[in-house]
């Protein structure tokens, strides 16, 4: 059996003022009987230390939720309420508690968990009208995070050949396209908006700490990053190549922005690229309305590795007249179509874009993608904060650039430990060993939008016909 992947994680917490969710008010009526630090087994109330005859605030942090001191308390002293501004943060798509949640795992890569459990809906929109089949699950100690099974998250990207041809004597004549191995199923992007010189470090470093790649403009590469040459995959336009010839000399992957004439010129800018070096390119393709024909036009010309970006909502680019797509619904449909032309073996498709939490990357792979990729995430690991209204706002506390590197990697690292680590509950539920065999396996999904029309939809359609 091969040695389990791990990510080492650290609790690393920021000198930050973030979002928590709760304000717990010690009343005048405390009688300092210290009940609730005895019932608090998140430690949110403790005893003064200059007078541990009183009670000290309490520490809002830590909470969970659970309302065990609330309860407890026997005159009642305590009071929570939700802070003001948590609920103004975030938006539809970008939830205050998800925020929260990326960065408590970010402060020390466990699981998140929530003292009162979960009072949400059950179903939304994207990934959140999803559901995974969880019916293989079984005997803990076997399964998933704690089992002695060994769960494969390992992910290939390169071309692959839809068959083999061999000589009359049984010799391979196919030749066997060179691949990229990484062993999770999720890649880092440096967004294109401006960062501080450690954030864009430390995005490399942390790729780097967990065997993954991070995508990057082939710009902001400085001679510090040449030690982890192997996990850049530097992101350039086709003109560039001669520009950046040493970036892609010591890559493994290159990415290469899509444009209208990249199809008819793909063996051309391949030809050029591997005048340089083996390394493979990564088309990246805008999830637009077109975005299936796109695709399949790469892969028949050549493409072997695809990447379908979205939004940073998860949802189609572009405006248009009627809604926008859900990423899940993309790459359903480009994977159909793919397997549709016969060529889907062929290819690897990347999704980015809403790519928000760690169910959401088994989910993408579910509907159709090999891996996906991943940026804002990292950054509310390091205290970005999200508005959506009344204009779509990532703003970063203006003491990062005062954070260690160090320290902002090791949180980053922690957010993927605990992702990681979600990612084999979810496959060992669904009794999947195989991280490639997540891929379009949908019929281990539940679709909302298919289970409402499948139960309703005939009847509305007789009340409609009847009206009519």
């Amino acid at each position: 059996m091969p040695k389990k992947y791990h990510i080492h994680t650290k609790p690393t917490p920021l000198n930050l003022e973030y979002l928590f969710k709760f304000r717990i008010v010690r009343g005048d009526n405390c009688i300092n009987c210290g009940k609730c630090t005895k019932v608090c087994i998140y430690e949110a109330h403790k005893r003064r230390t200059d007078d541990p005859r009183r009670m000290a605030e309490p520490n809002t942090v830590v909470c969970r939720n659970c309302f065990r001191c609330i309860q407890e308390c026997p005159r009642g002293a305590l009071e929570k309420s939700i802070r003001r501004d948590f609920s103004s943060a975030g938006g539809a798509f970008w939830k205050p508690d998800m925020l929260l949640s990326l960065w408590k795992q970010a402060e020390d890569g466990r699981v998140p968990v929530s003292g009162a459990g979960y009072r949400g809906p059950f179903t939304g929109s994207g990934f959140d009208s999803m559901w995974t089949d969880m019916s293989e699950i079984v005997r803990p100690t076997r399964d998933g995070i704690h089992g002695r099974e060994y769960i494969n998250t390992s992910v290939d990207l390169g071309r692959r050949l839809s068959h083999l041809v061999f000589d009359e004597e049984g010799r391979l004549l196919s030749e066997v396209p060179h691949a990229v191995d990484i062993p999770i199923p999720v890649l880092f992007e440096v967004p294109e908006a401006g960062l501080e010189a450690n954030v864009r470090i430390a995005l490399v470093k942390a790729a780097a700490e967990i065997g993954t790649c991070i995508v990057m403009s082939a710009g902001e590469i400085s001679d510090g990053l040449a030690g982890y040459a192997g996990n850049i995959i530097p992101r350039l336009v086709p003109a560039e190549i001669g520009t950046y010839r040493s970036n892609i000399e010591a890559a493994r992957l290159v990415a290469i922005g899509h444009s209208r004439s990249l199809v008819s010129d793909f063996p051309r800018i391949a030809e050029e690229v591997g005048r340089i070096s083996r390394a493979l390119i990564i088309v990246r393709v805008l999830a637009d309305r077109d975005v299936e024909e796109t695709v399949v036009r790469l892969a028949l010309g050549g493409a072997g590795i695809i990447h379908i970006v979205a939004d940073w909502c998860g949802r189609e680019m572009g405006s248009y007249a009627g809604s926008r797509r859900a990423l899940k619904d993309i790459i359903r449909s480009v994977h159909a179509r793919l397997v549709e032309k016969g060529i889907r073996d062929e290819v690897t498709l990347i999704a980015s874009g809403g790519i928000a939490m760690a169910e959401h990357v088994p989910k993408a792979m579910l509907c159709g993608a090999d891996l996906t990729a991943v940026d804002t995430p990292l950054l509310v690991a390091v205290g970005a904060r999200i508005h959506e209204e009344p204009e779509e706002r990532l703003i970063l506390p203006a003491e990062l650039a005062g954070i260690p590197v160090a320290a902002l990697a090791q949180r980053m690292v922690n957010l993927m430990g605990a992702w990681h680590s979600q990612i084999l509950e979810v496959m060992g539920a669904m009794g999947i060993r195989e991280a490639r065999r997540l891929r379009g396996e949908s019929g281990r999904a539940i679709f909302f939008e298919e289970v409402d029309k499948d139960t309703f939809g005939r009847l509305f359609r007789s009340r409609e016909a009847v009206g009519t």
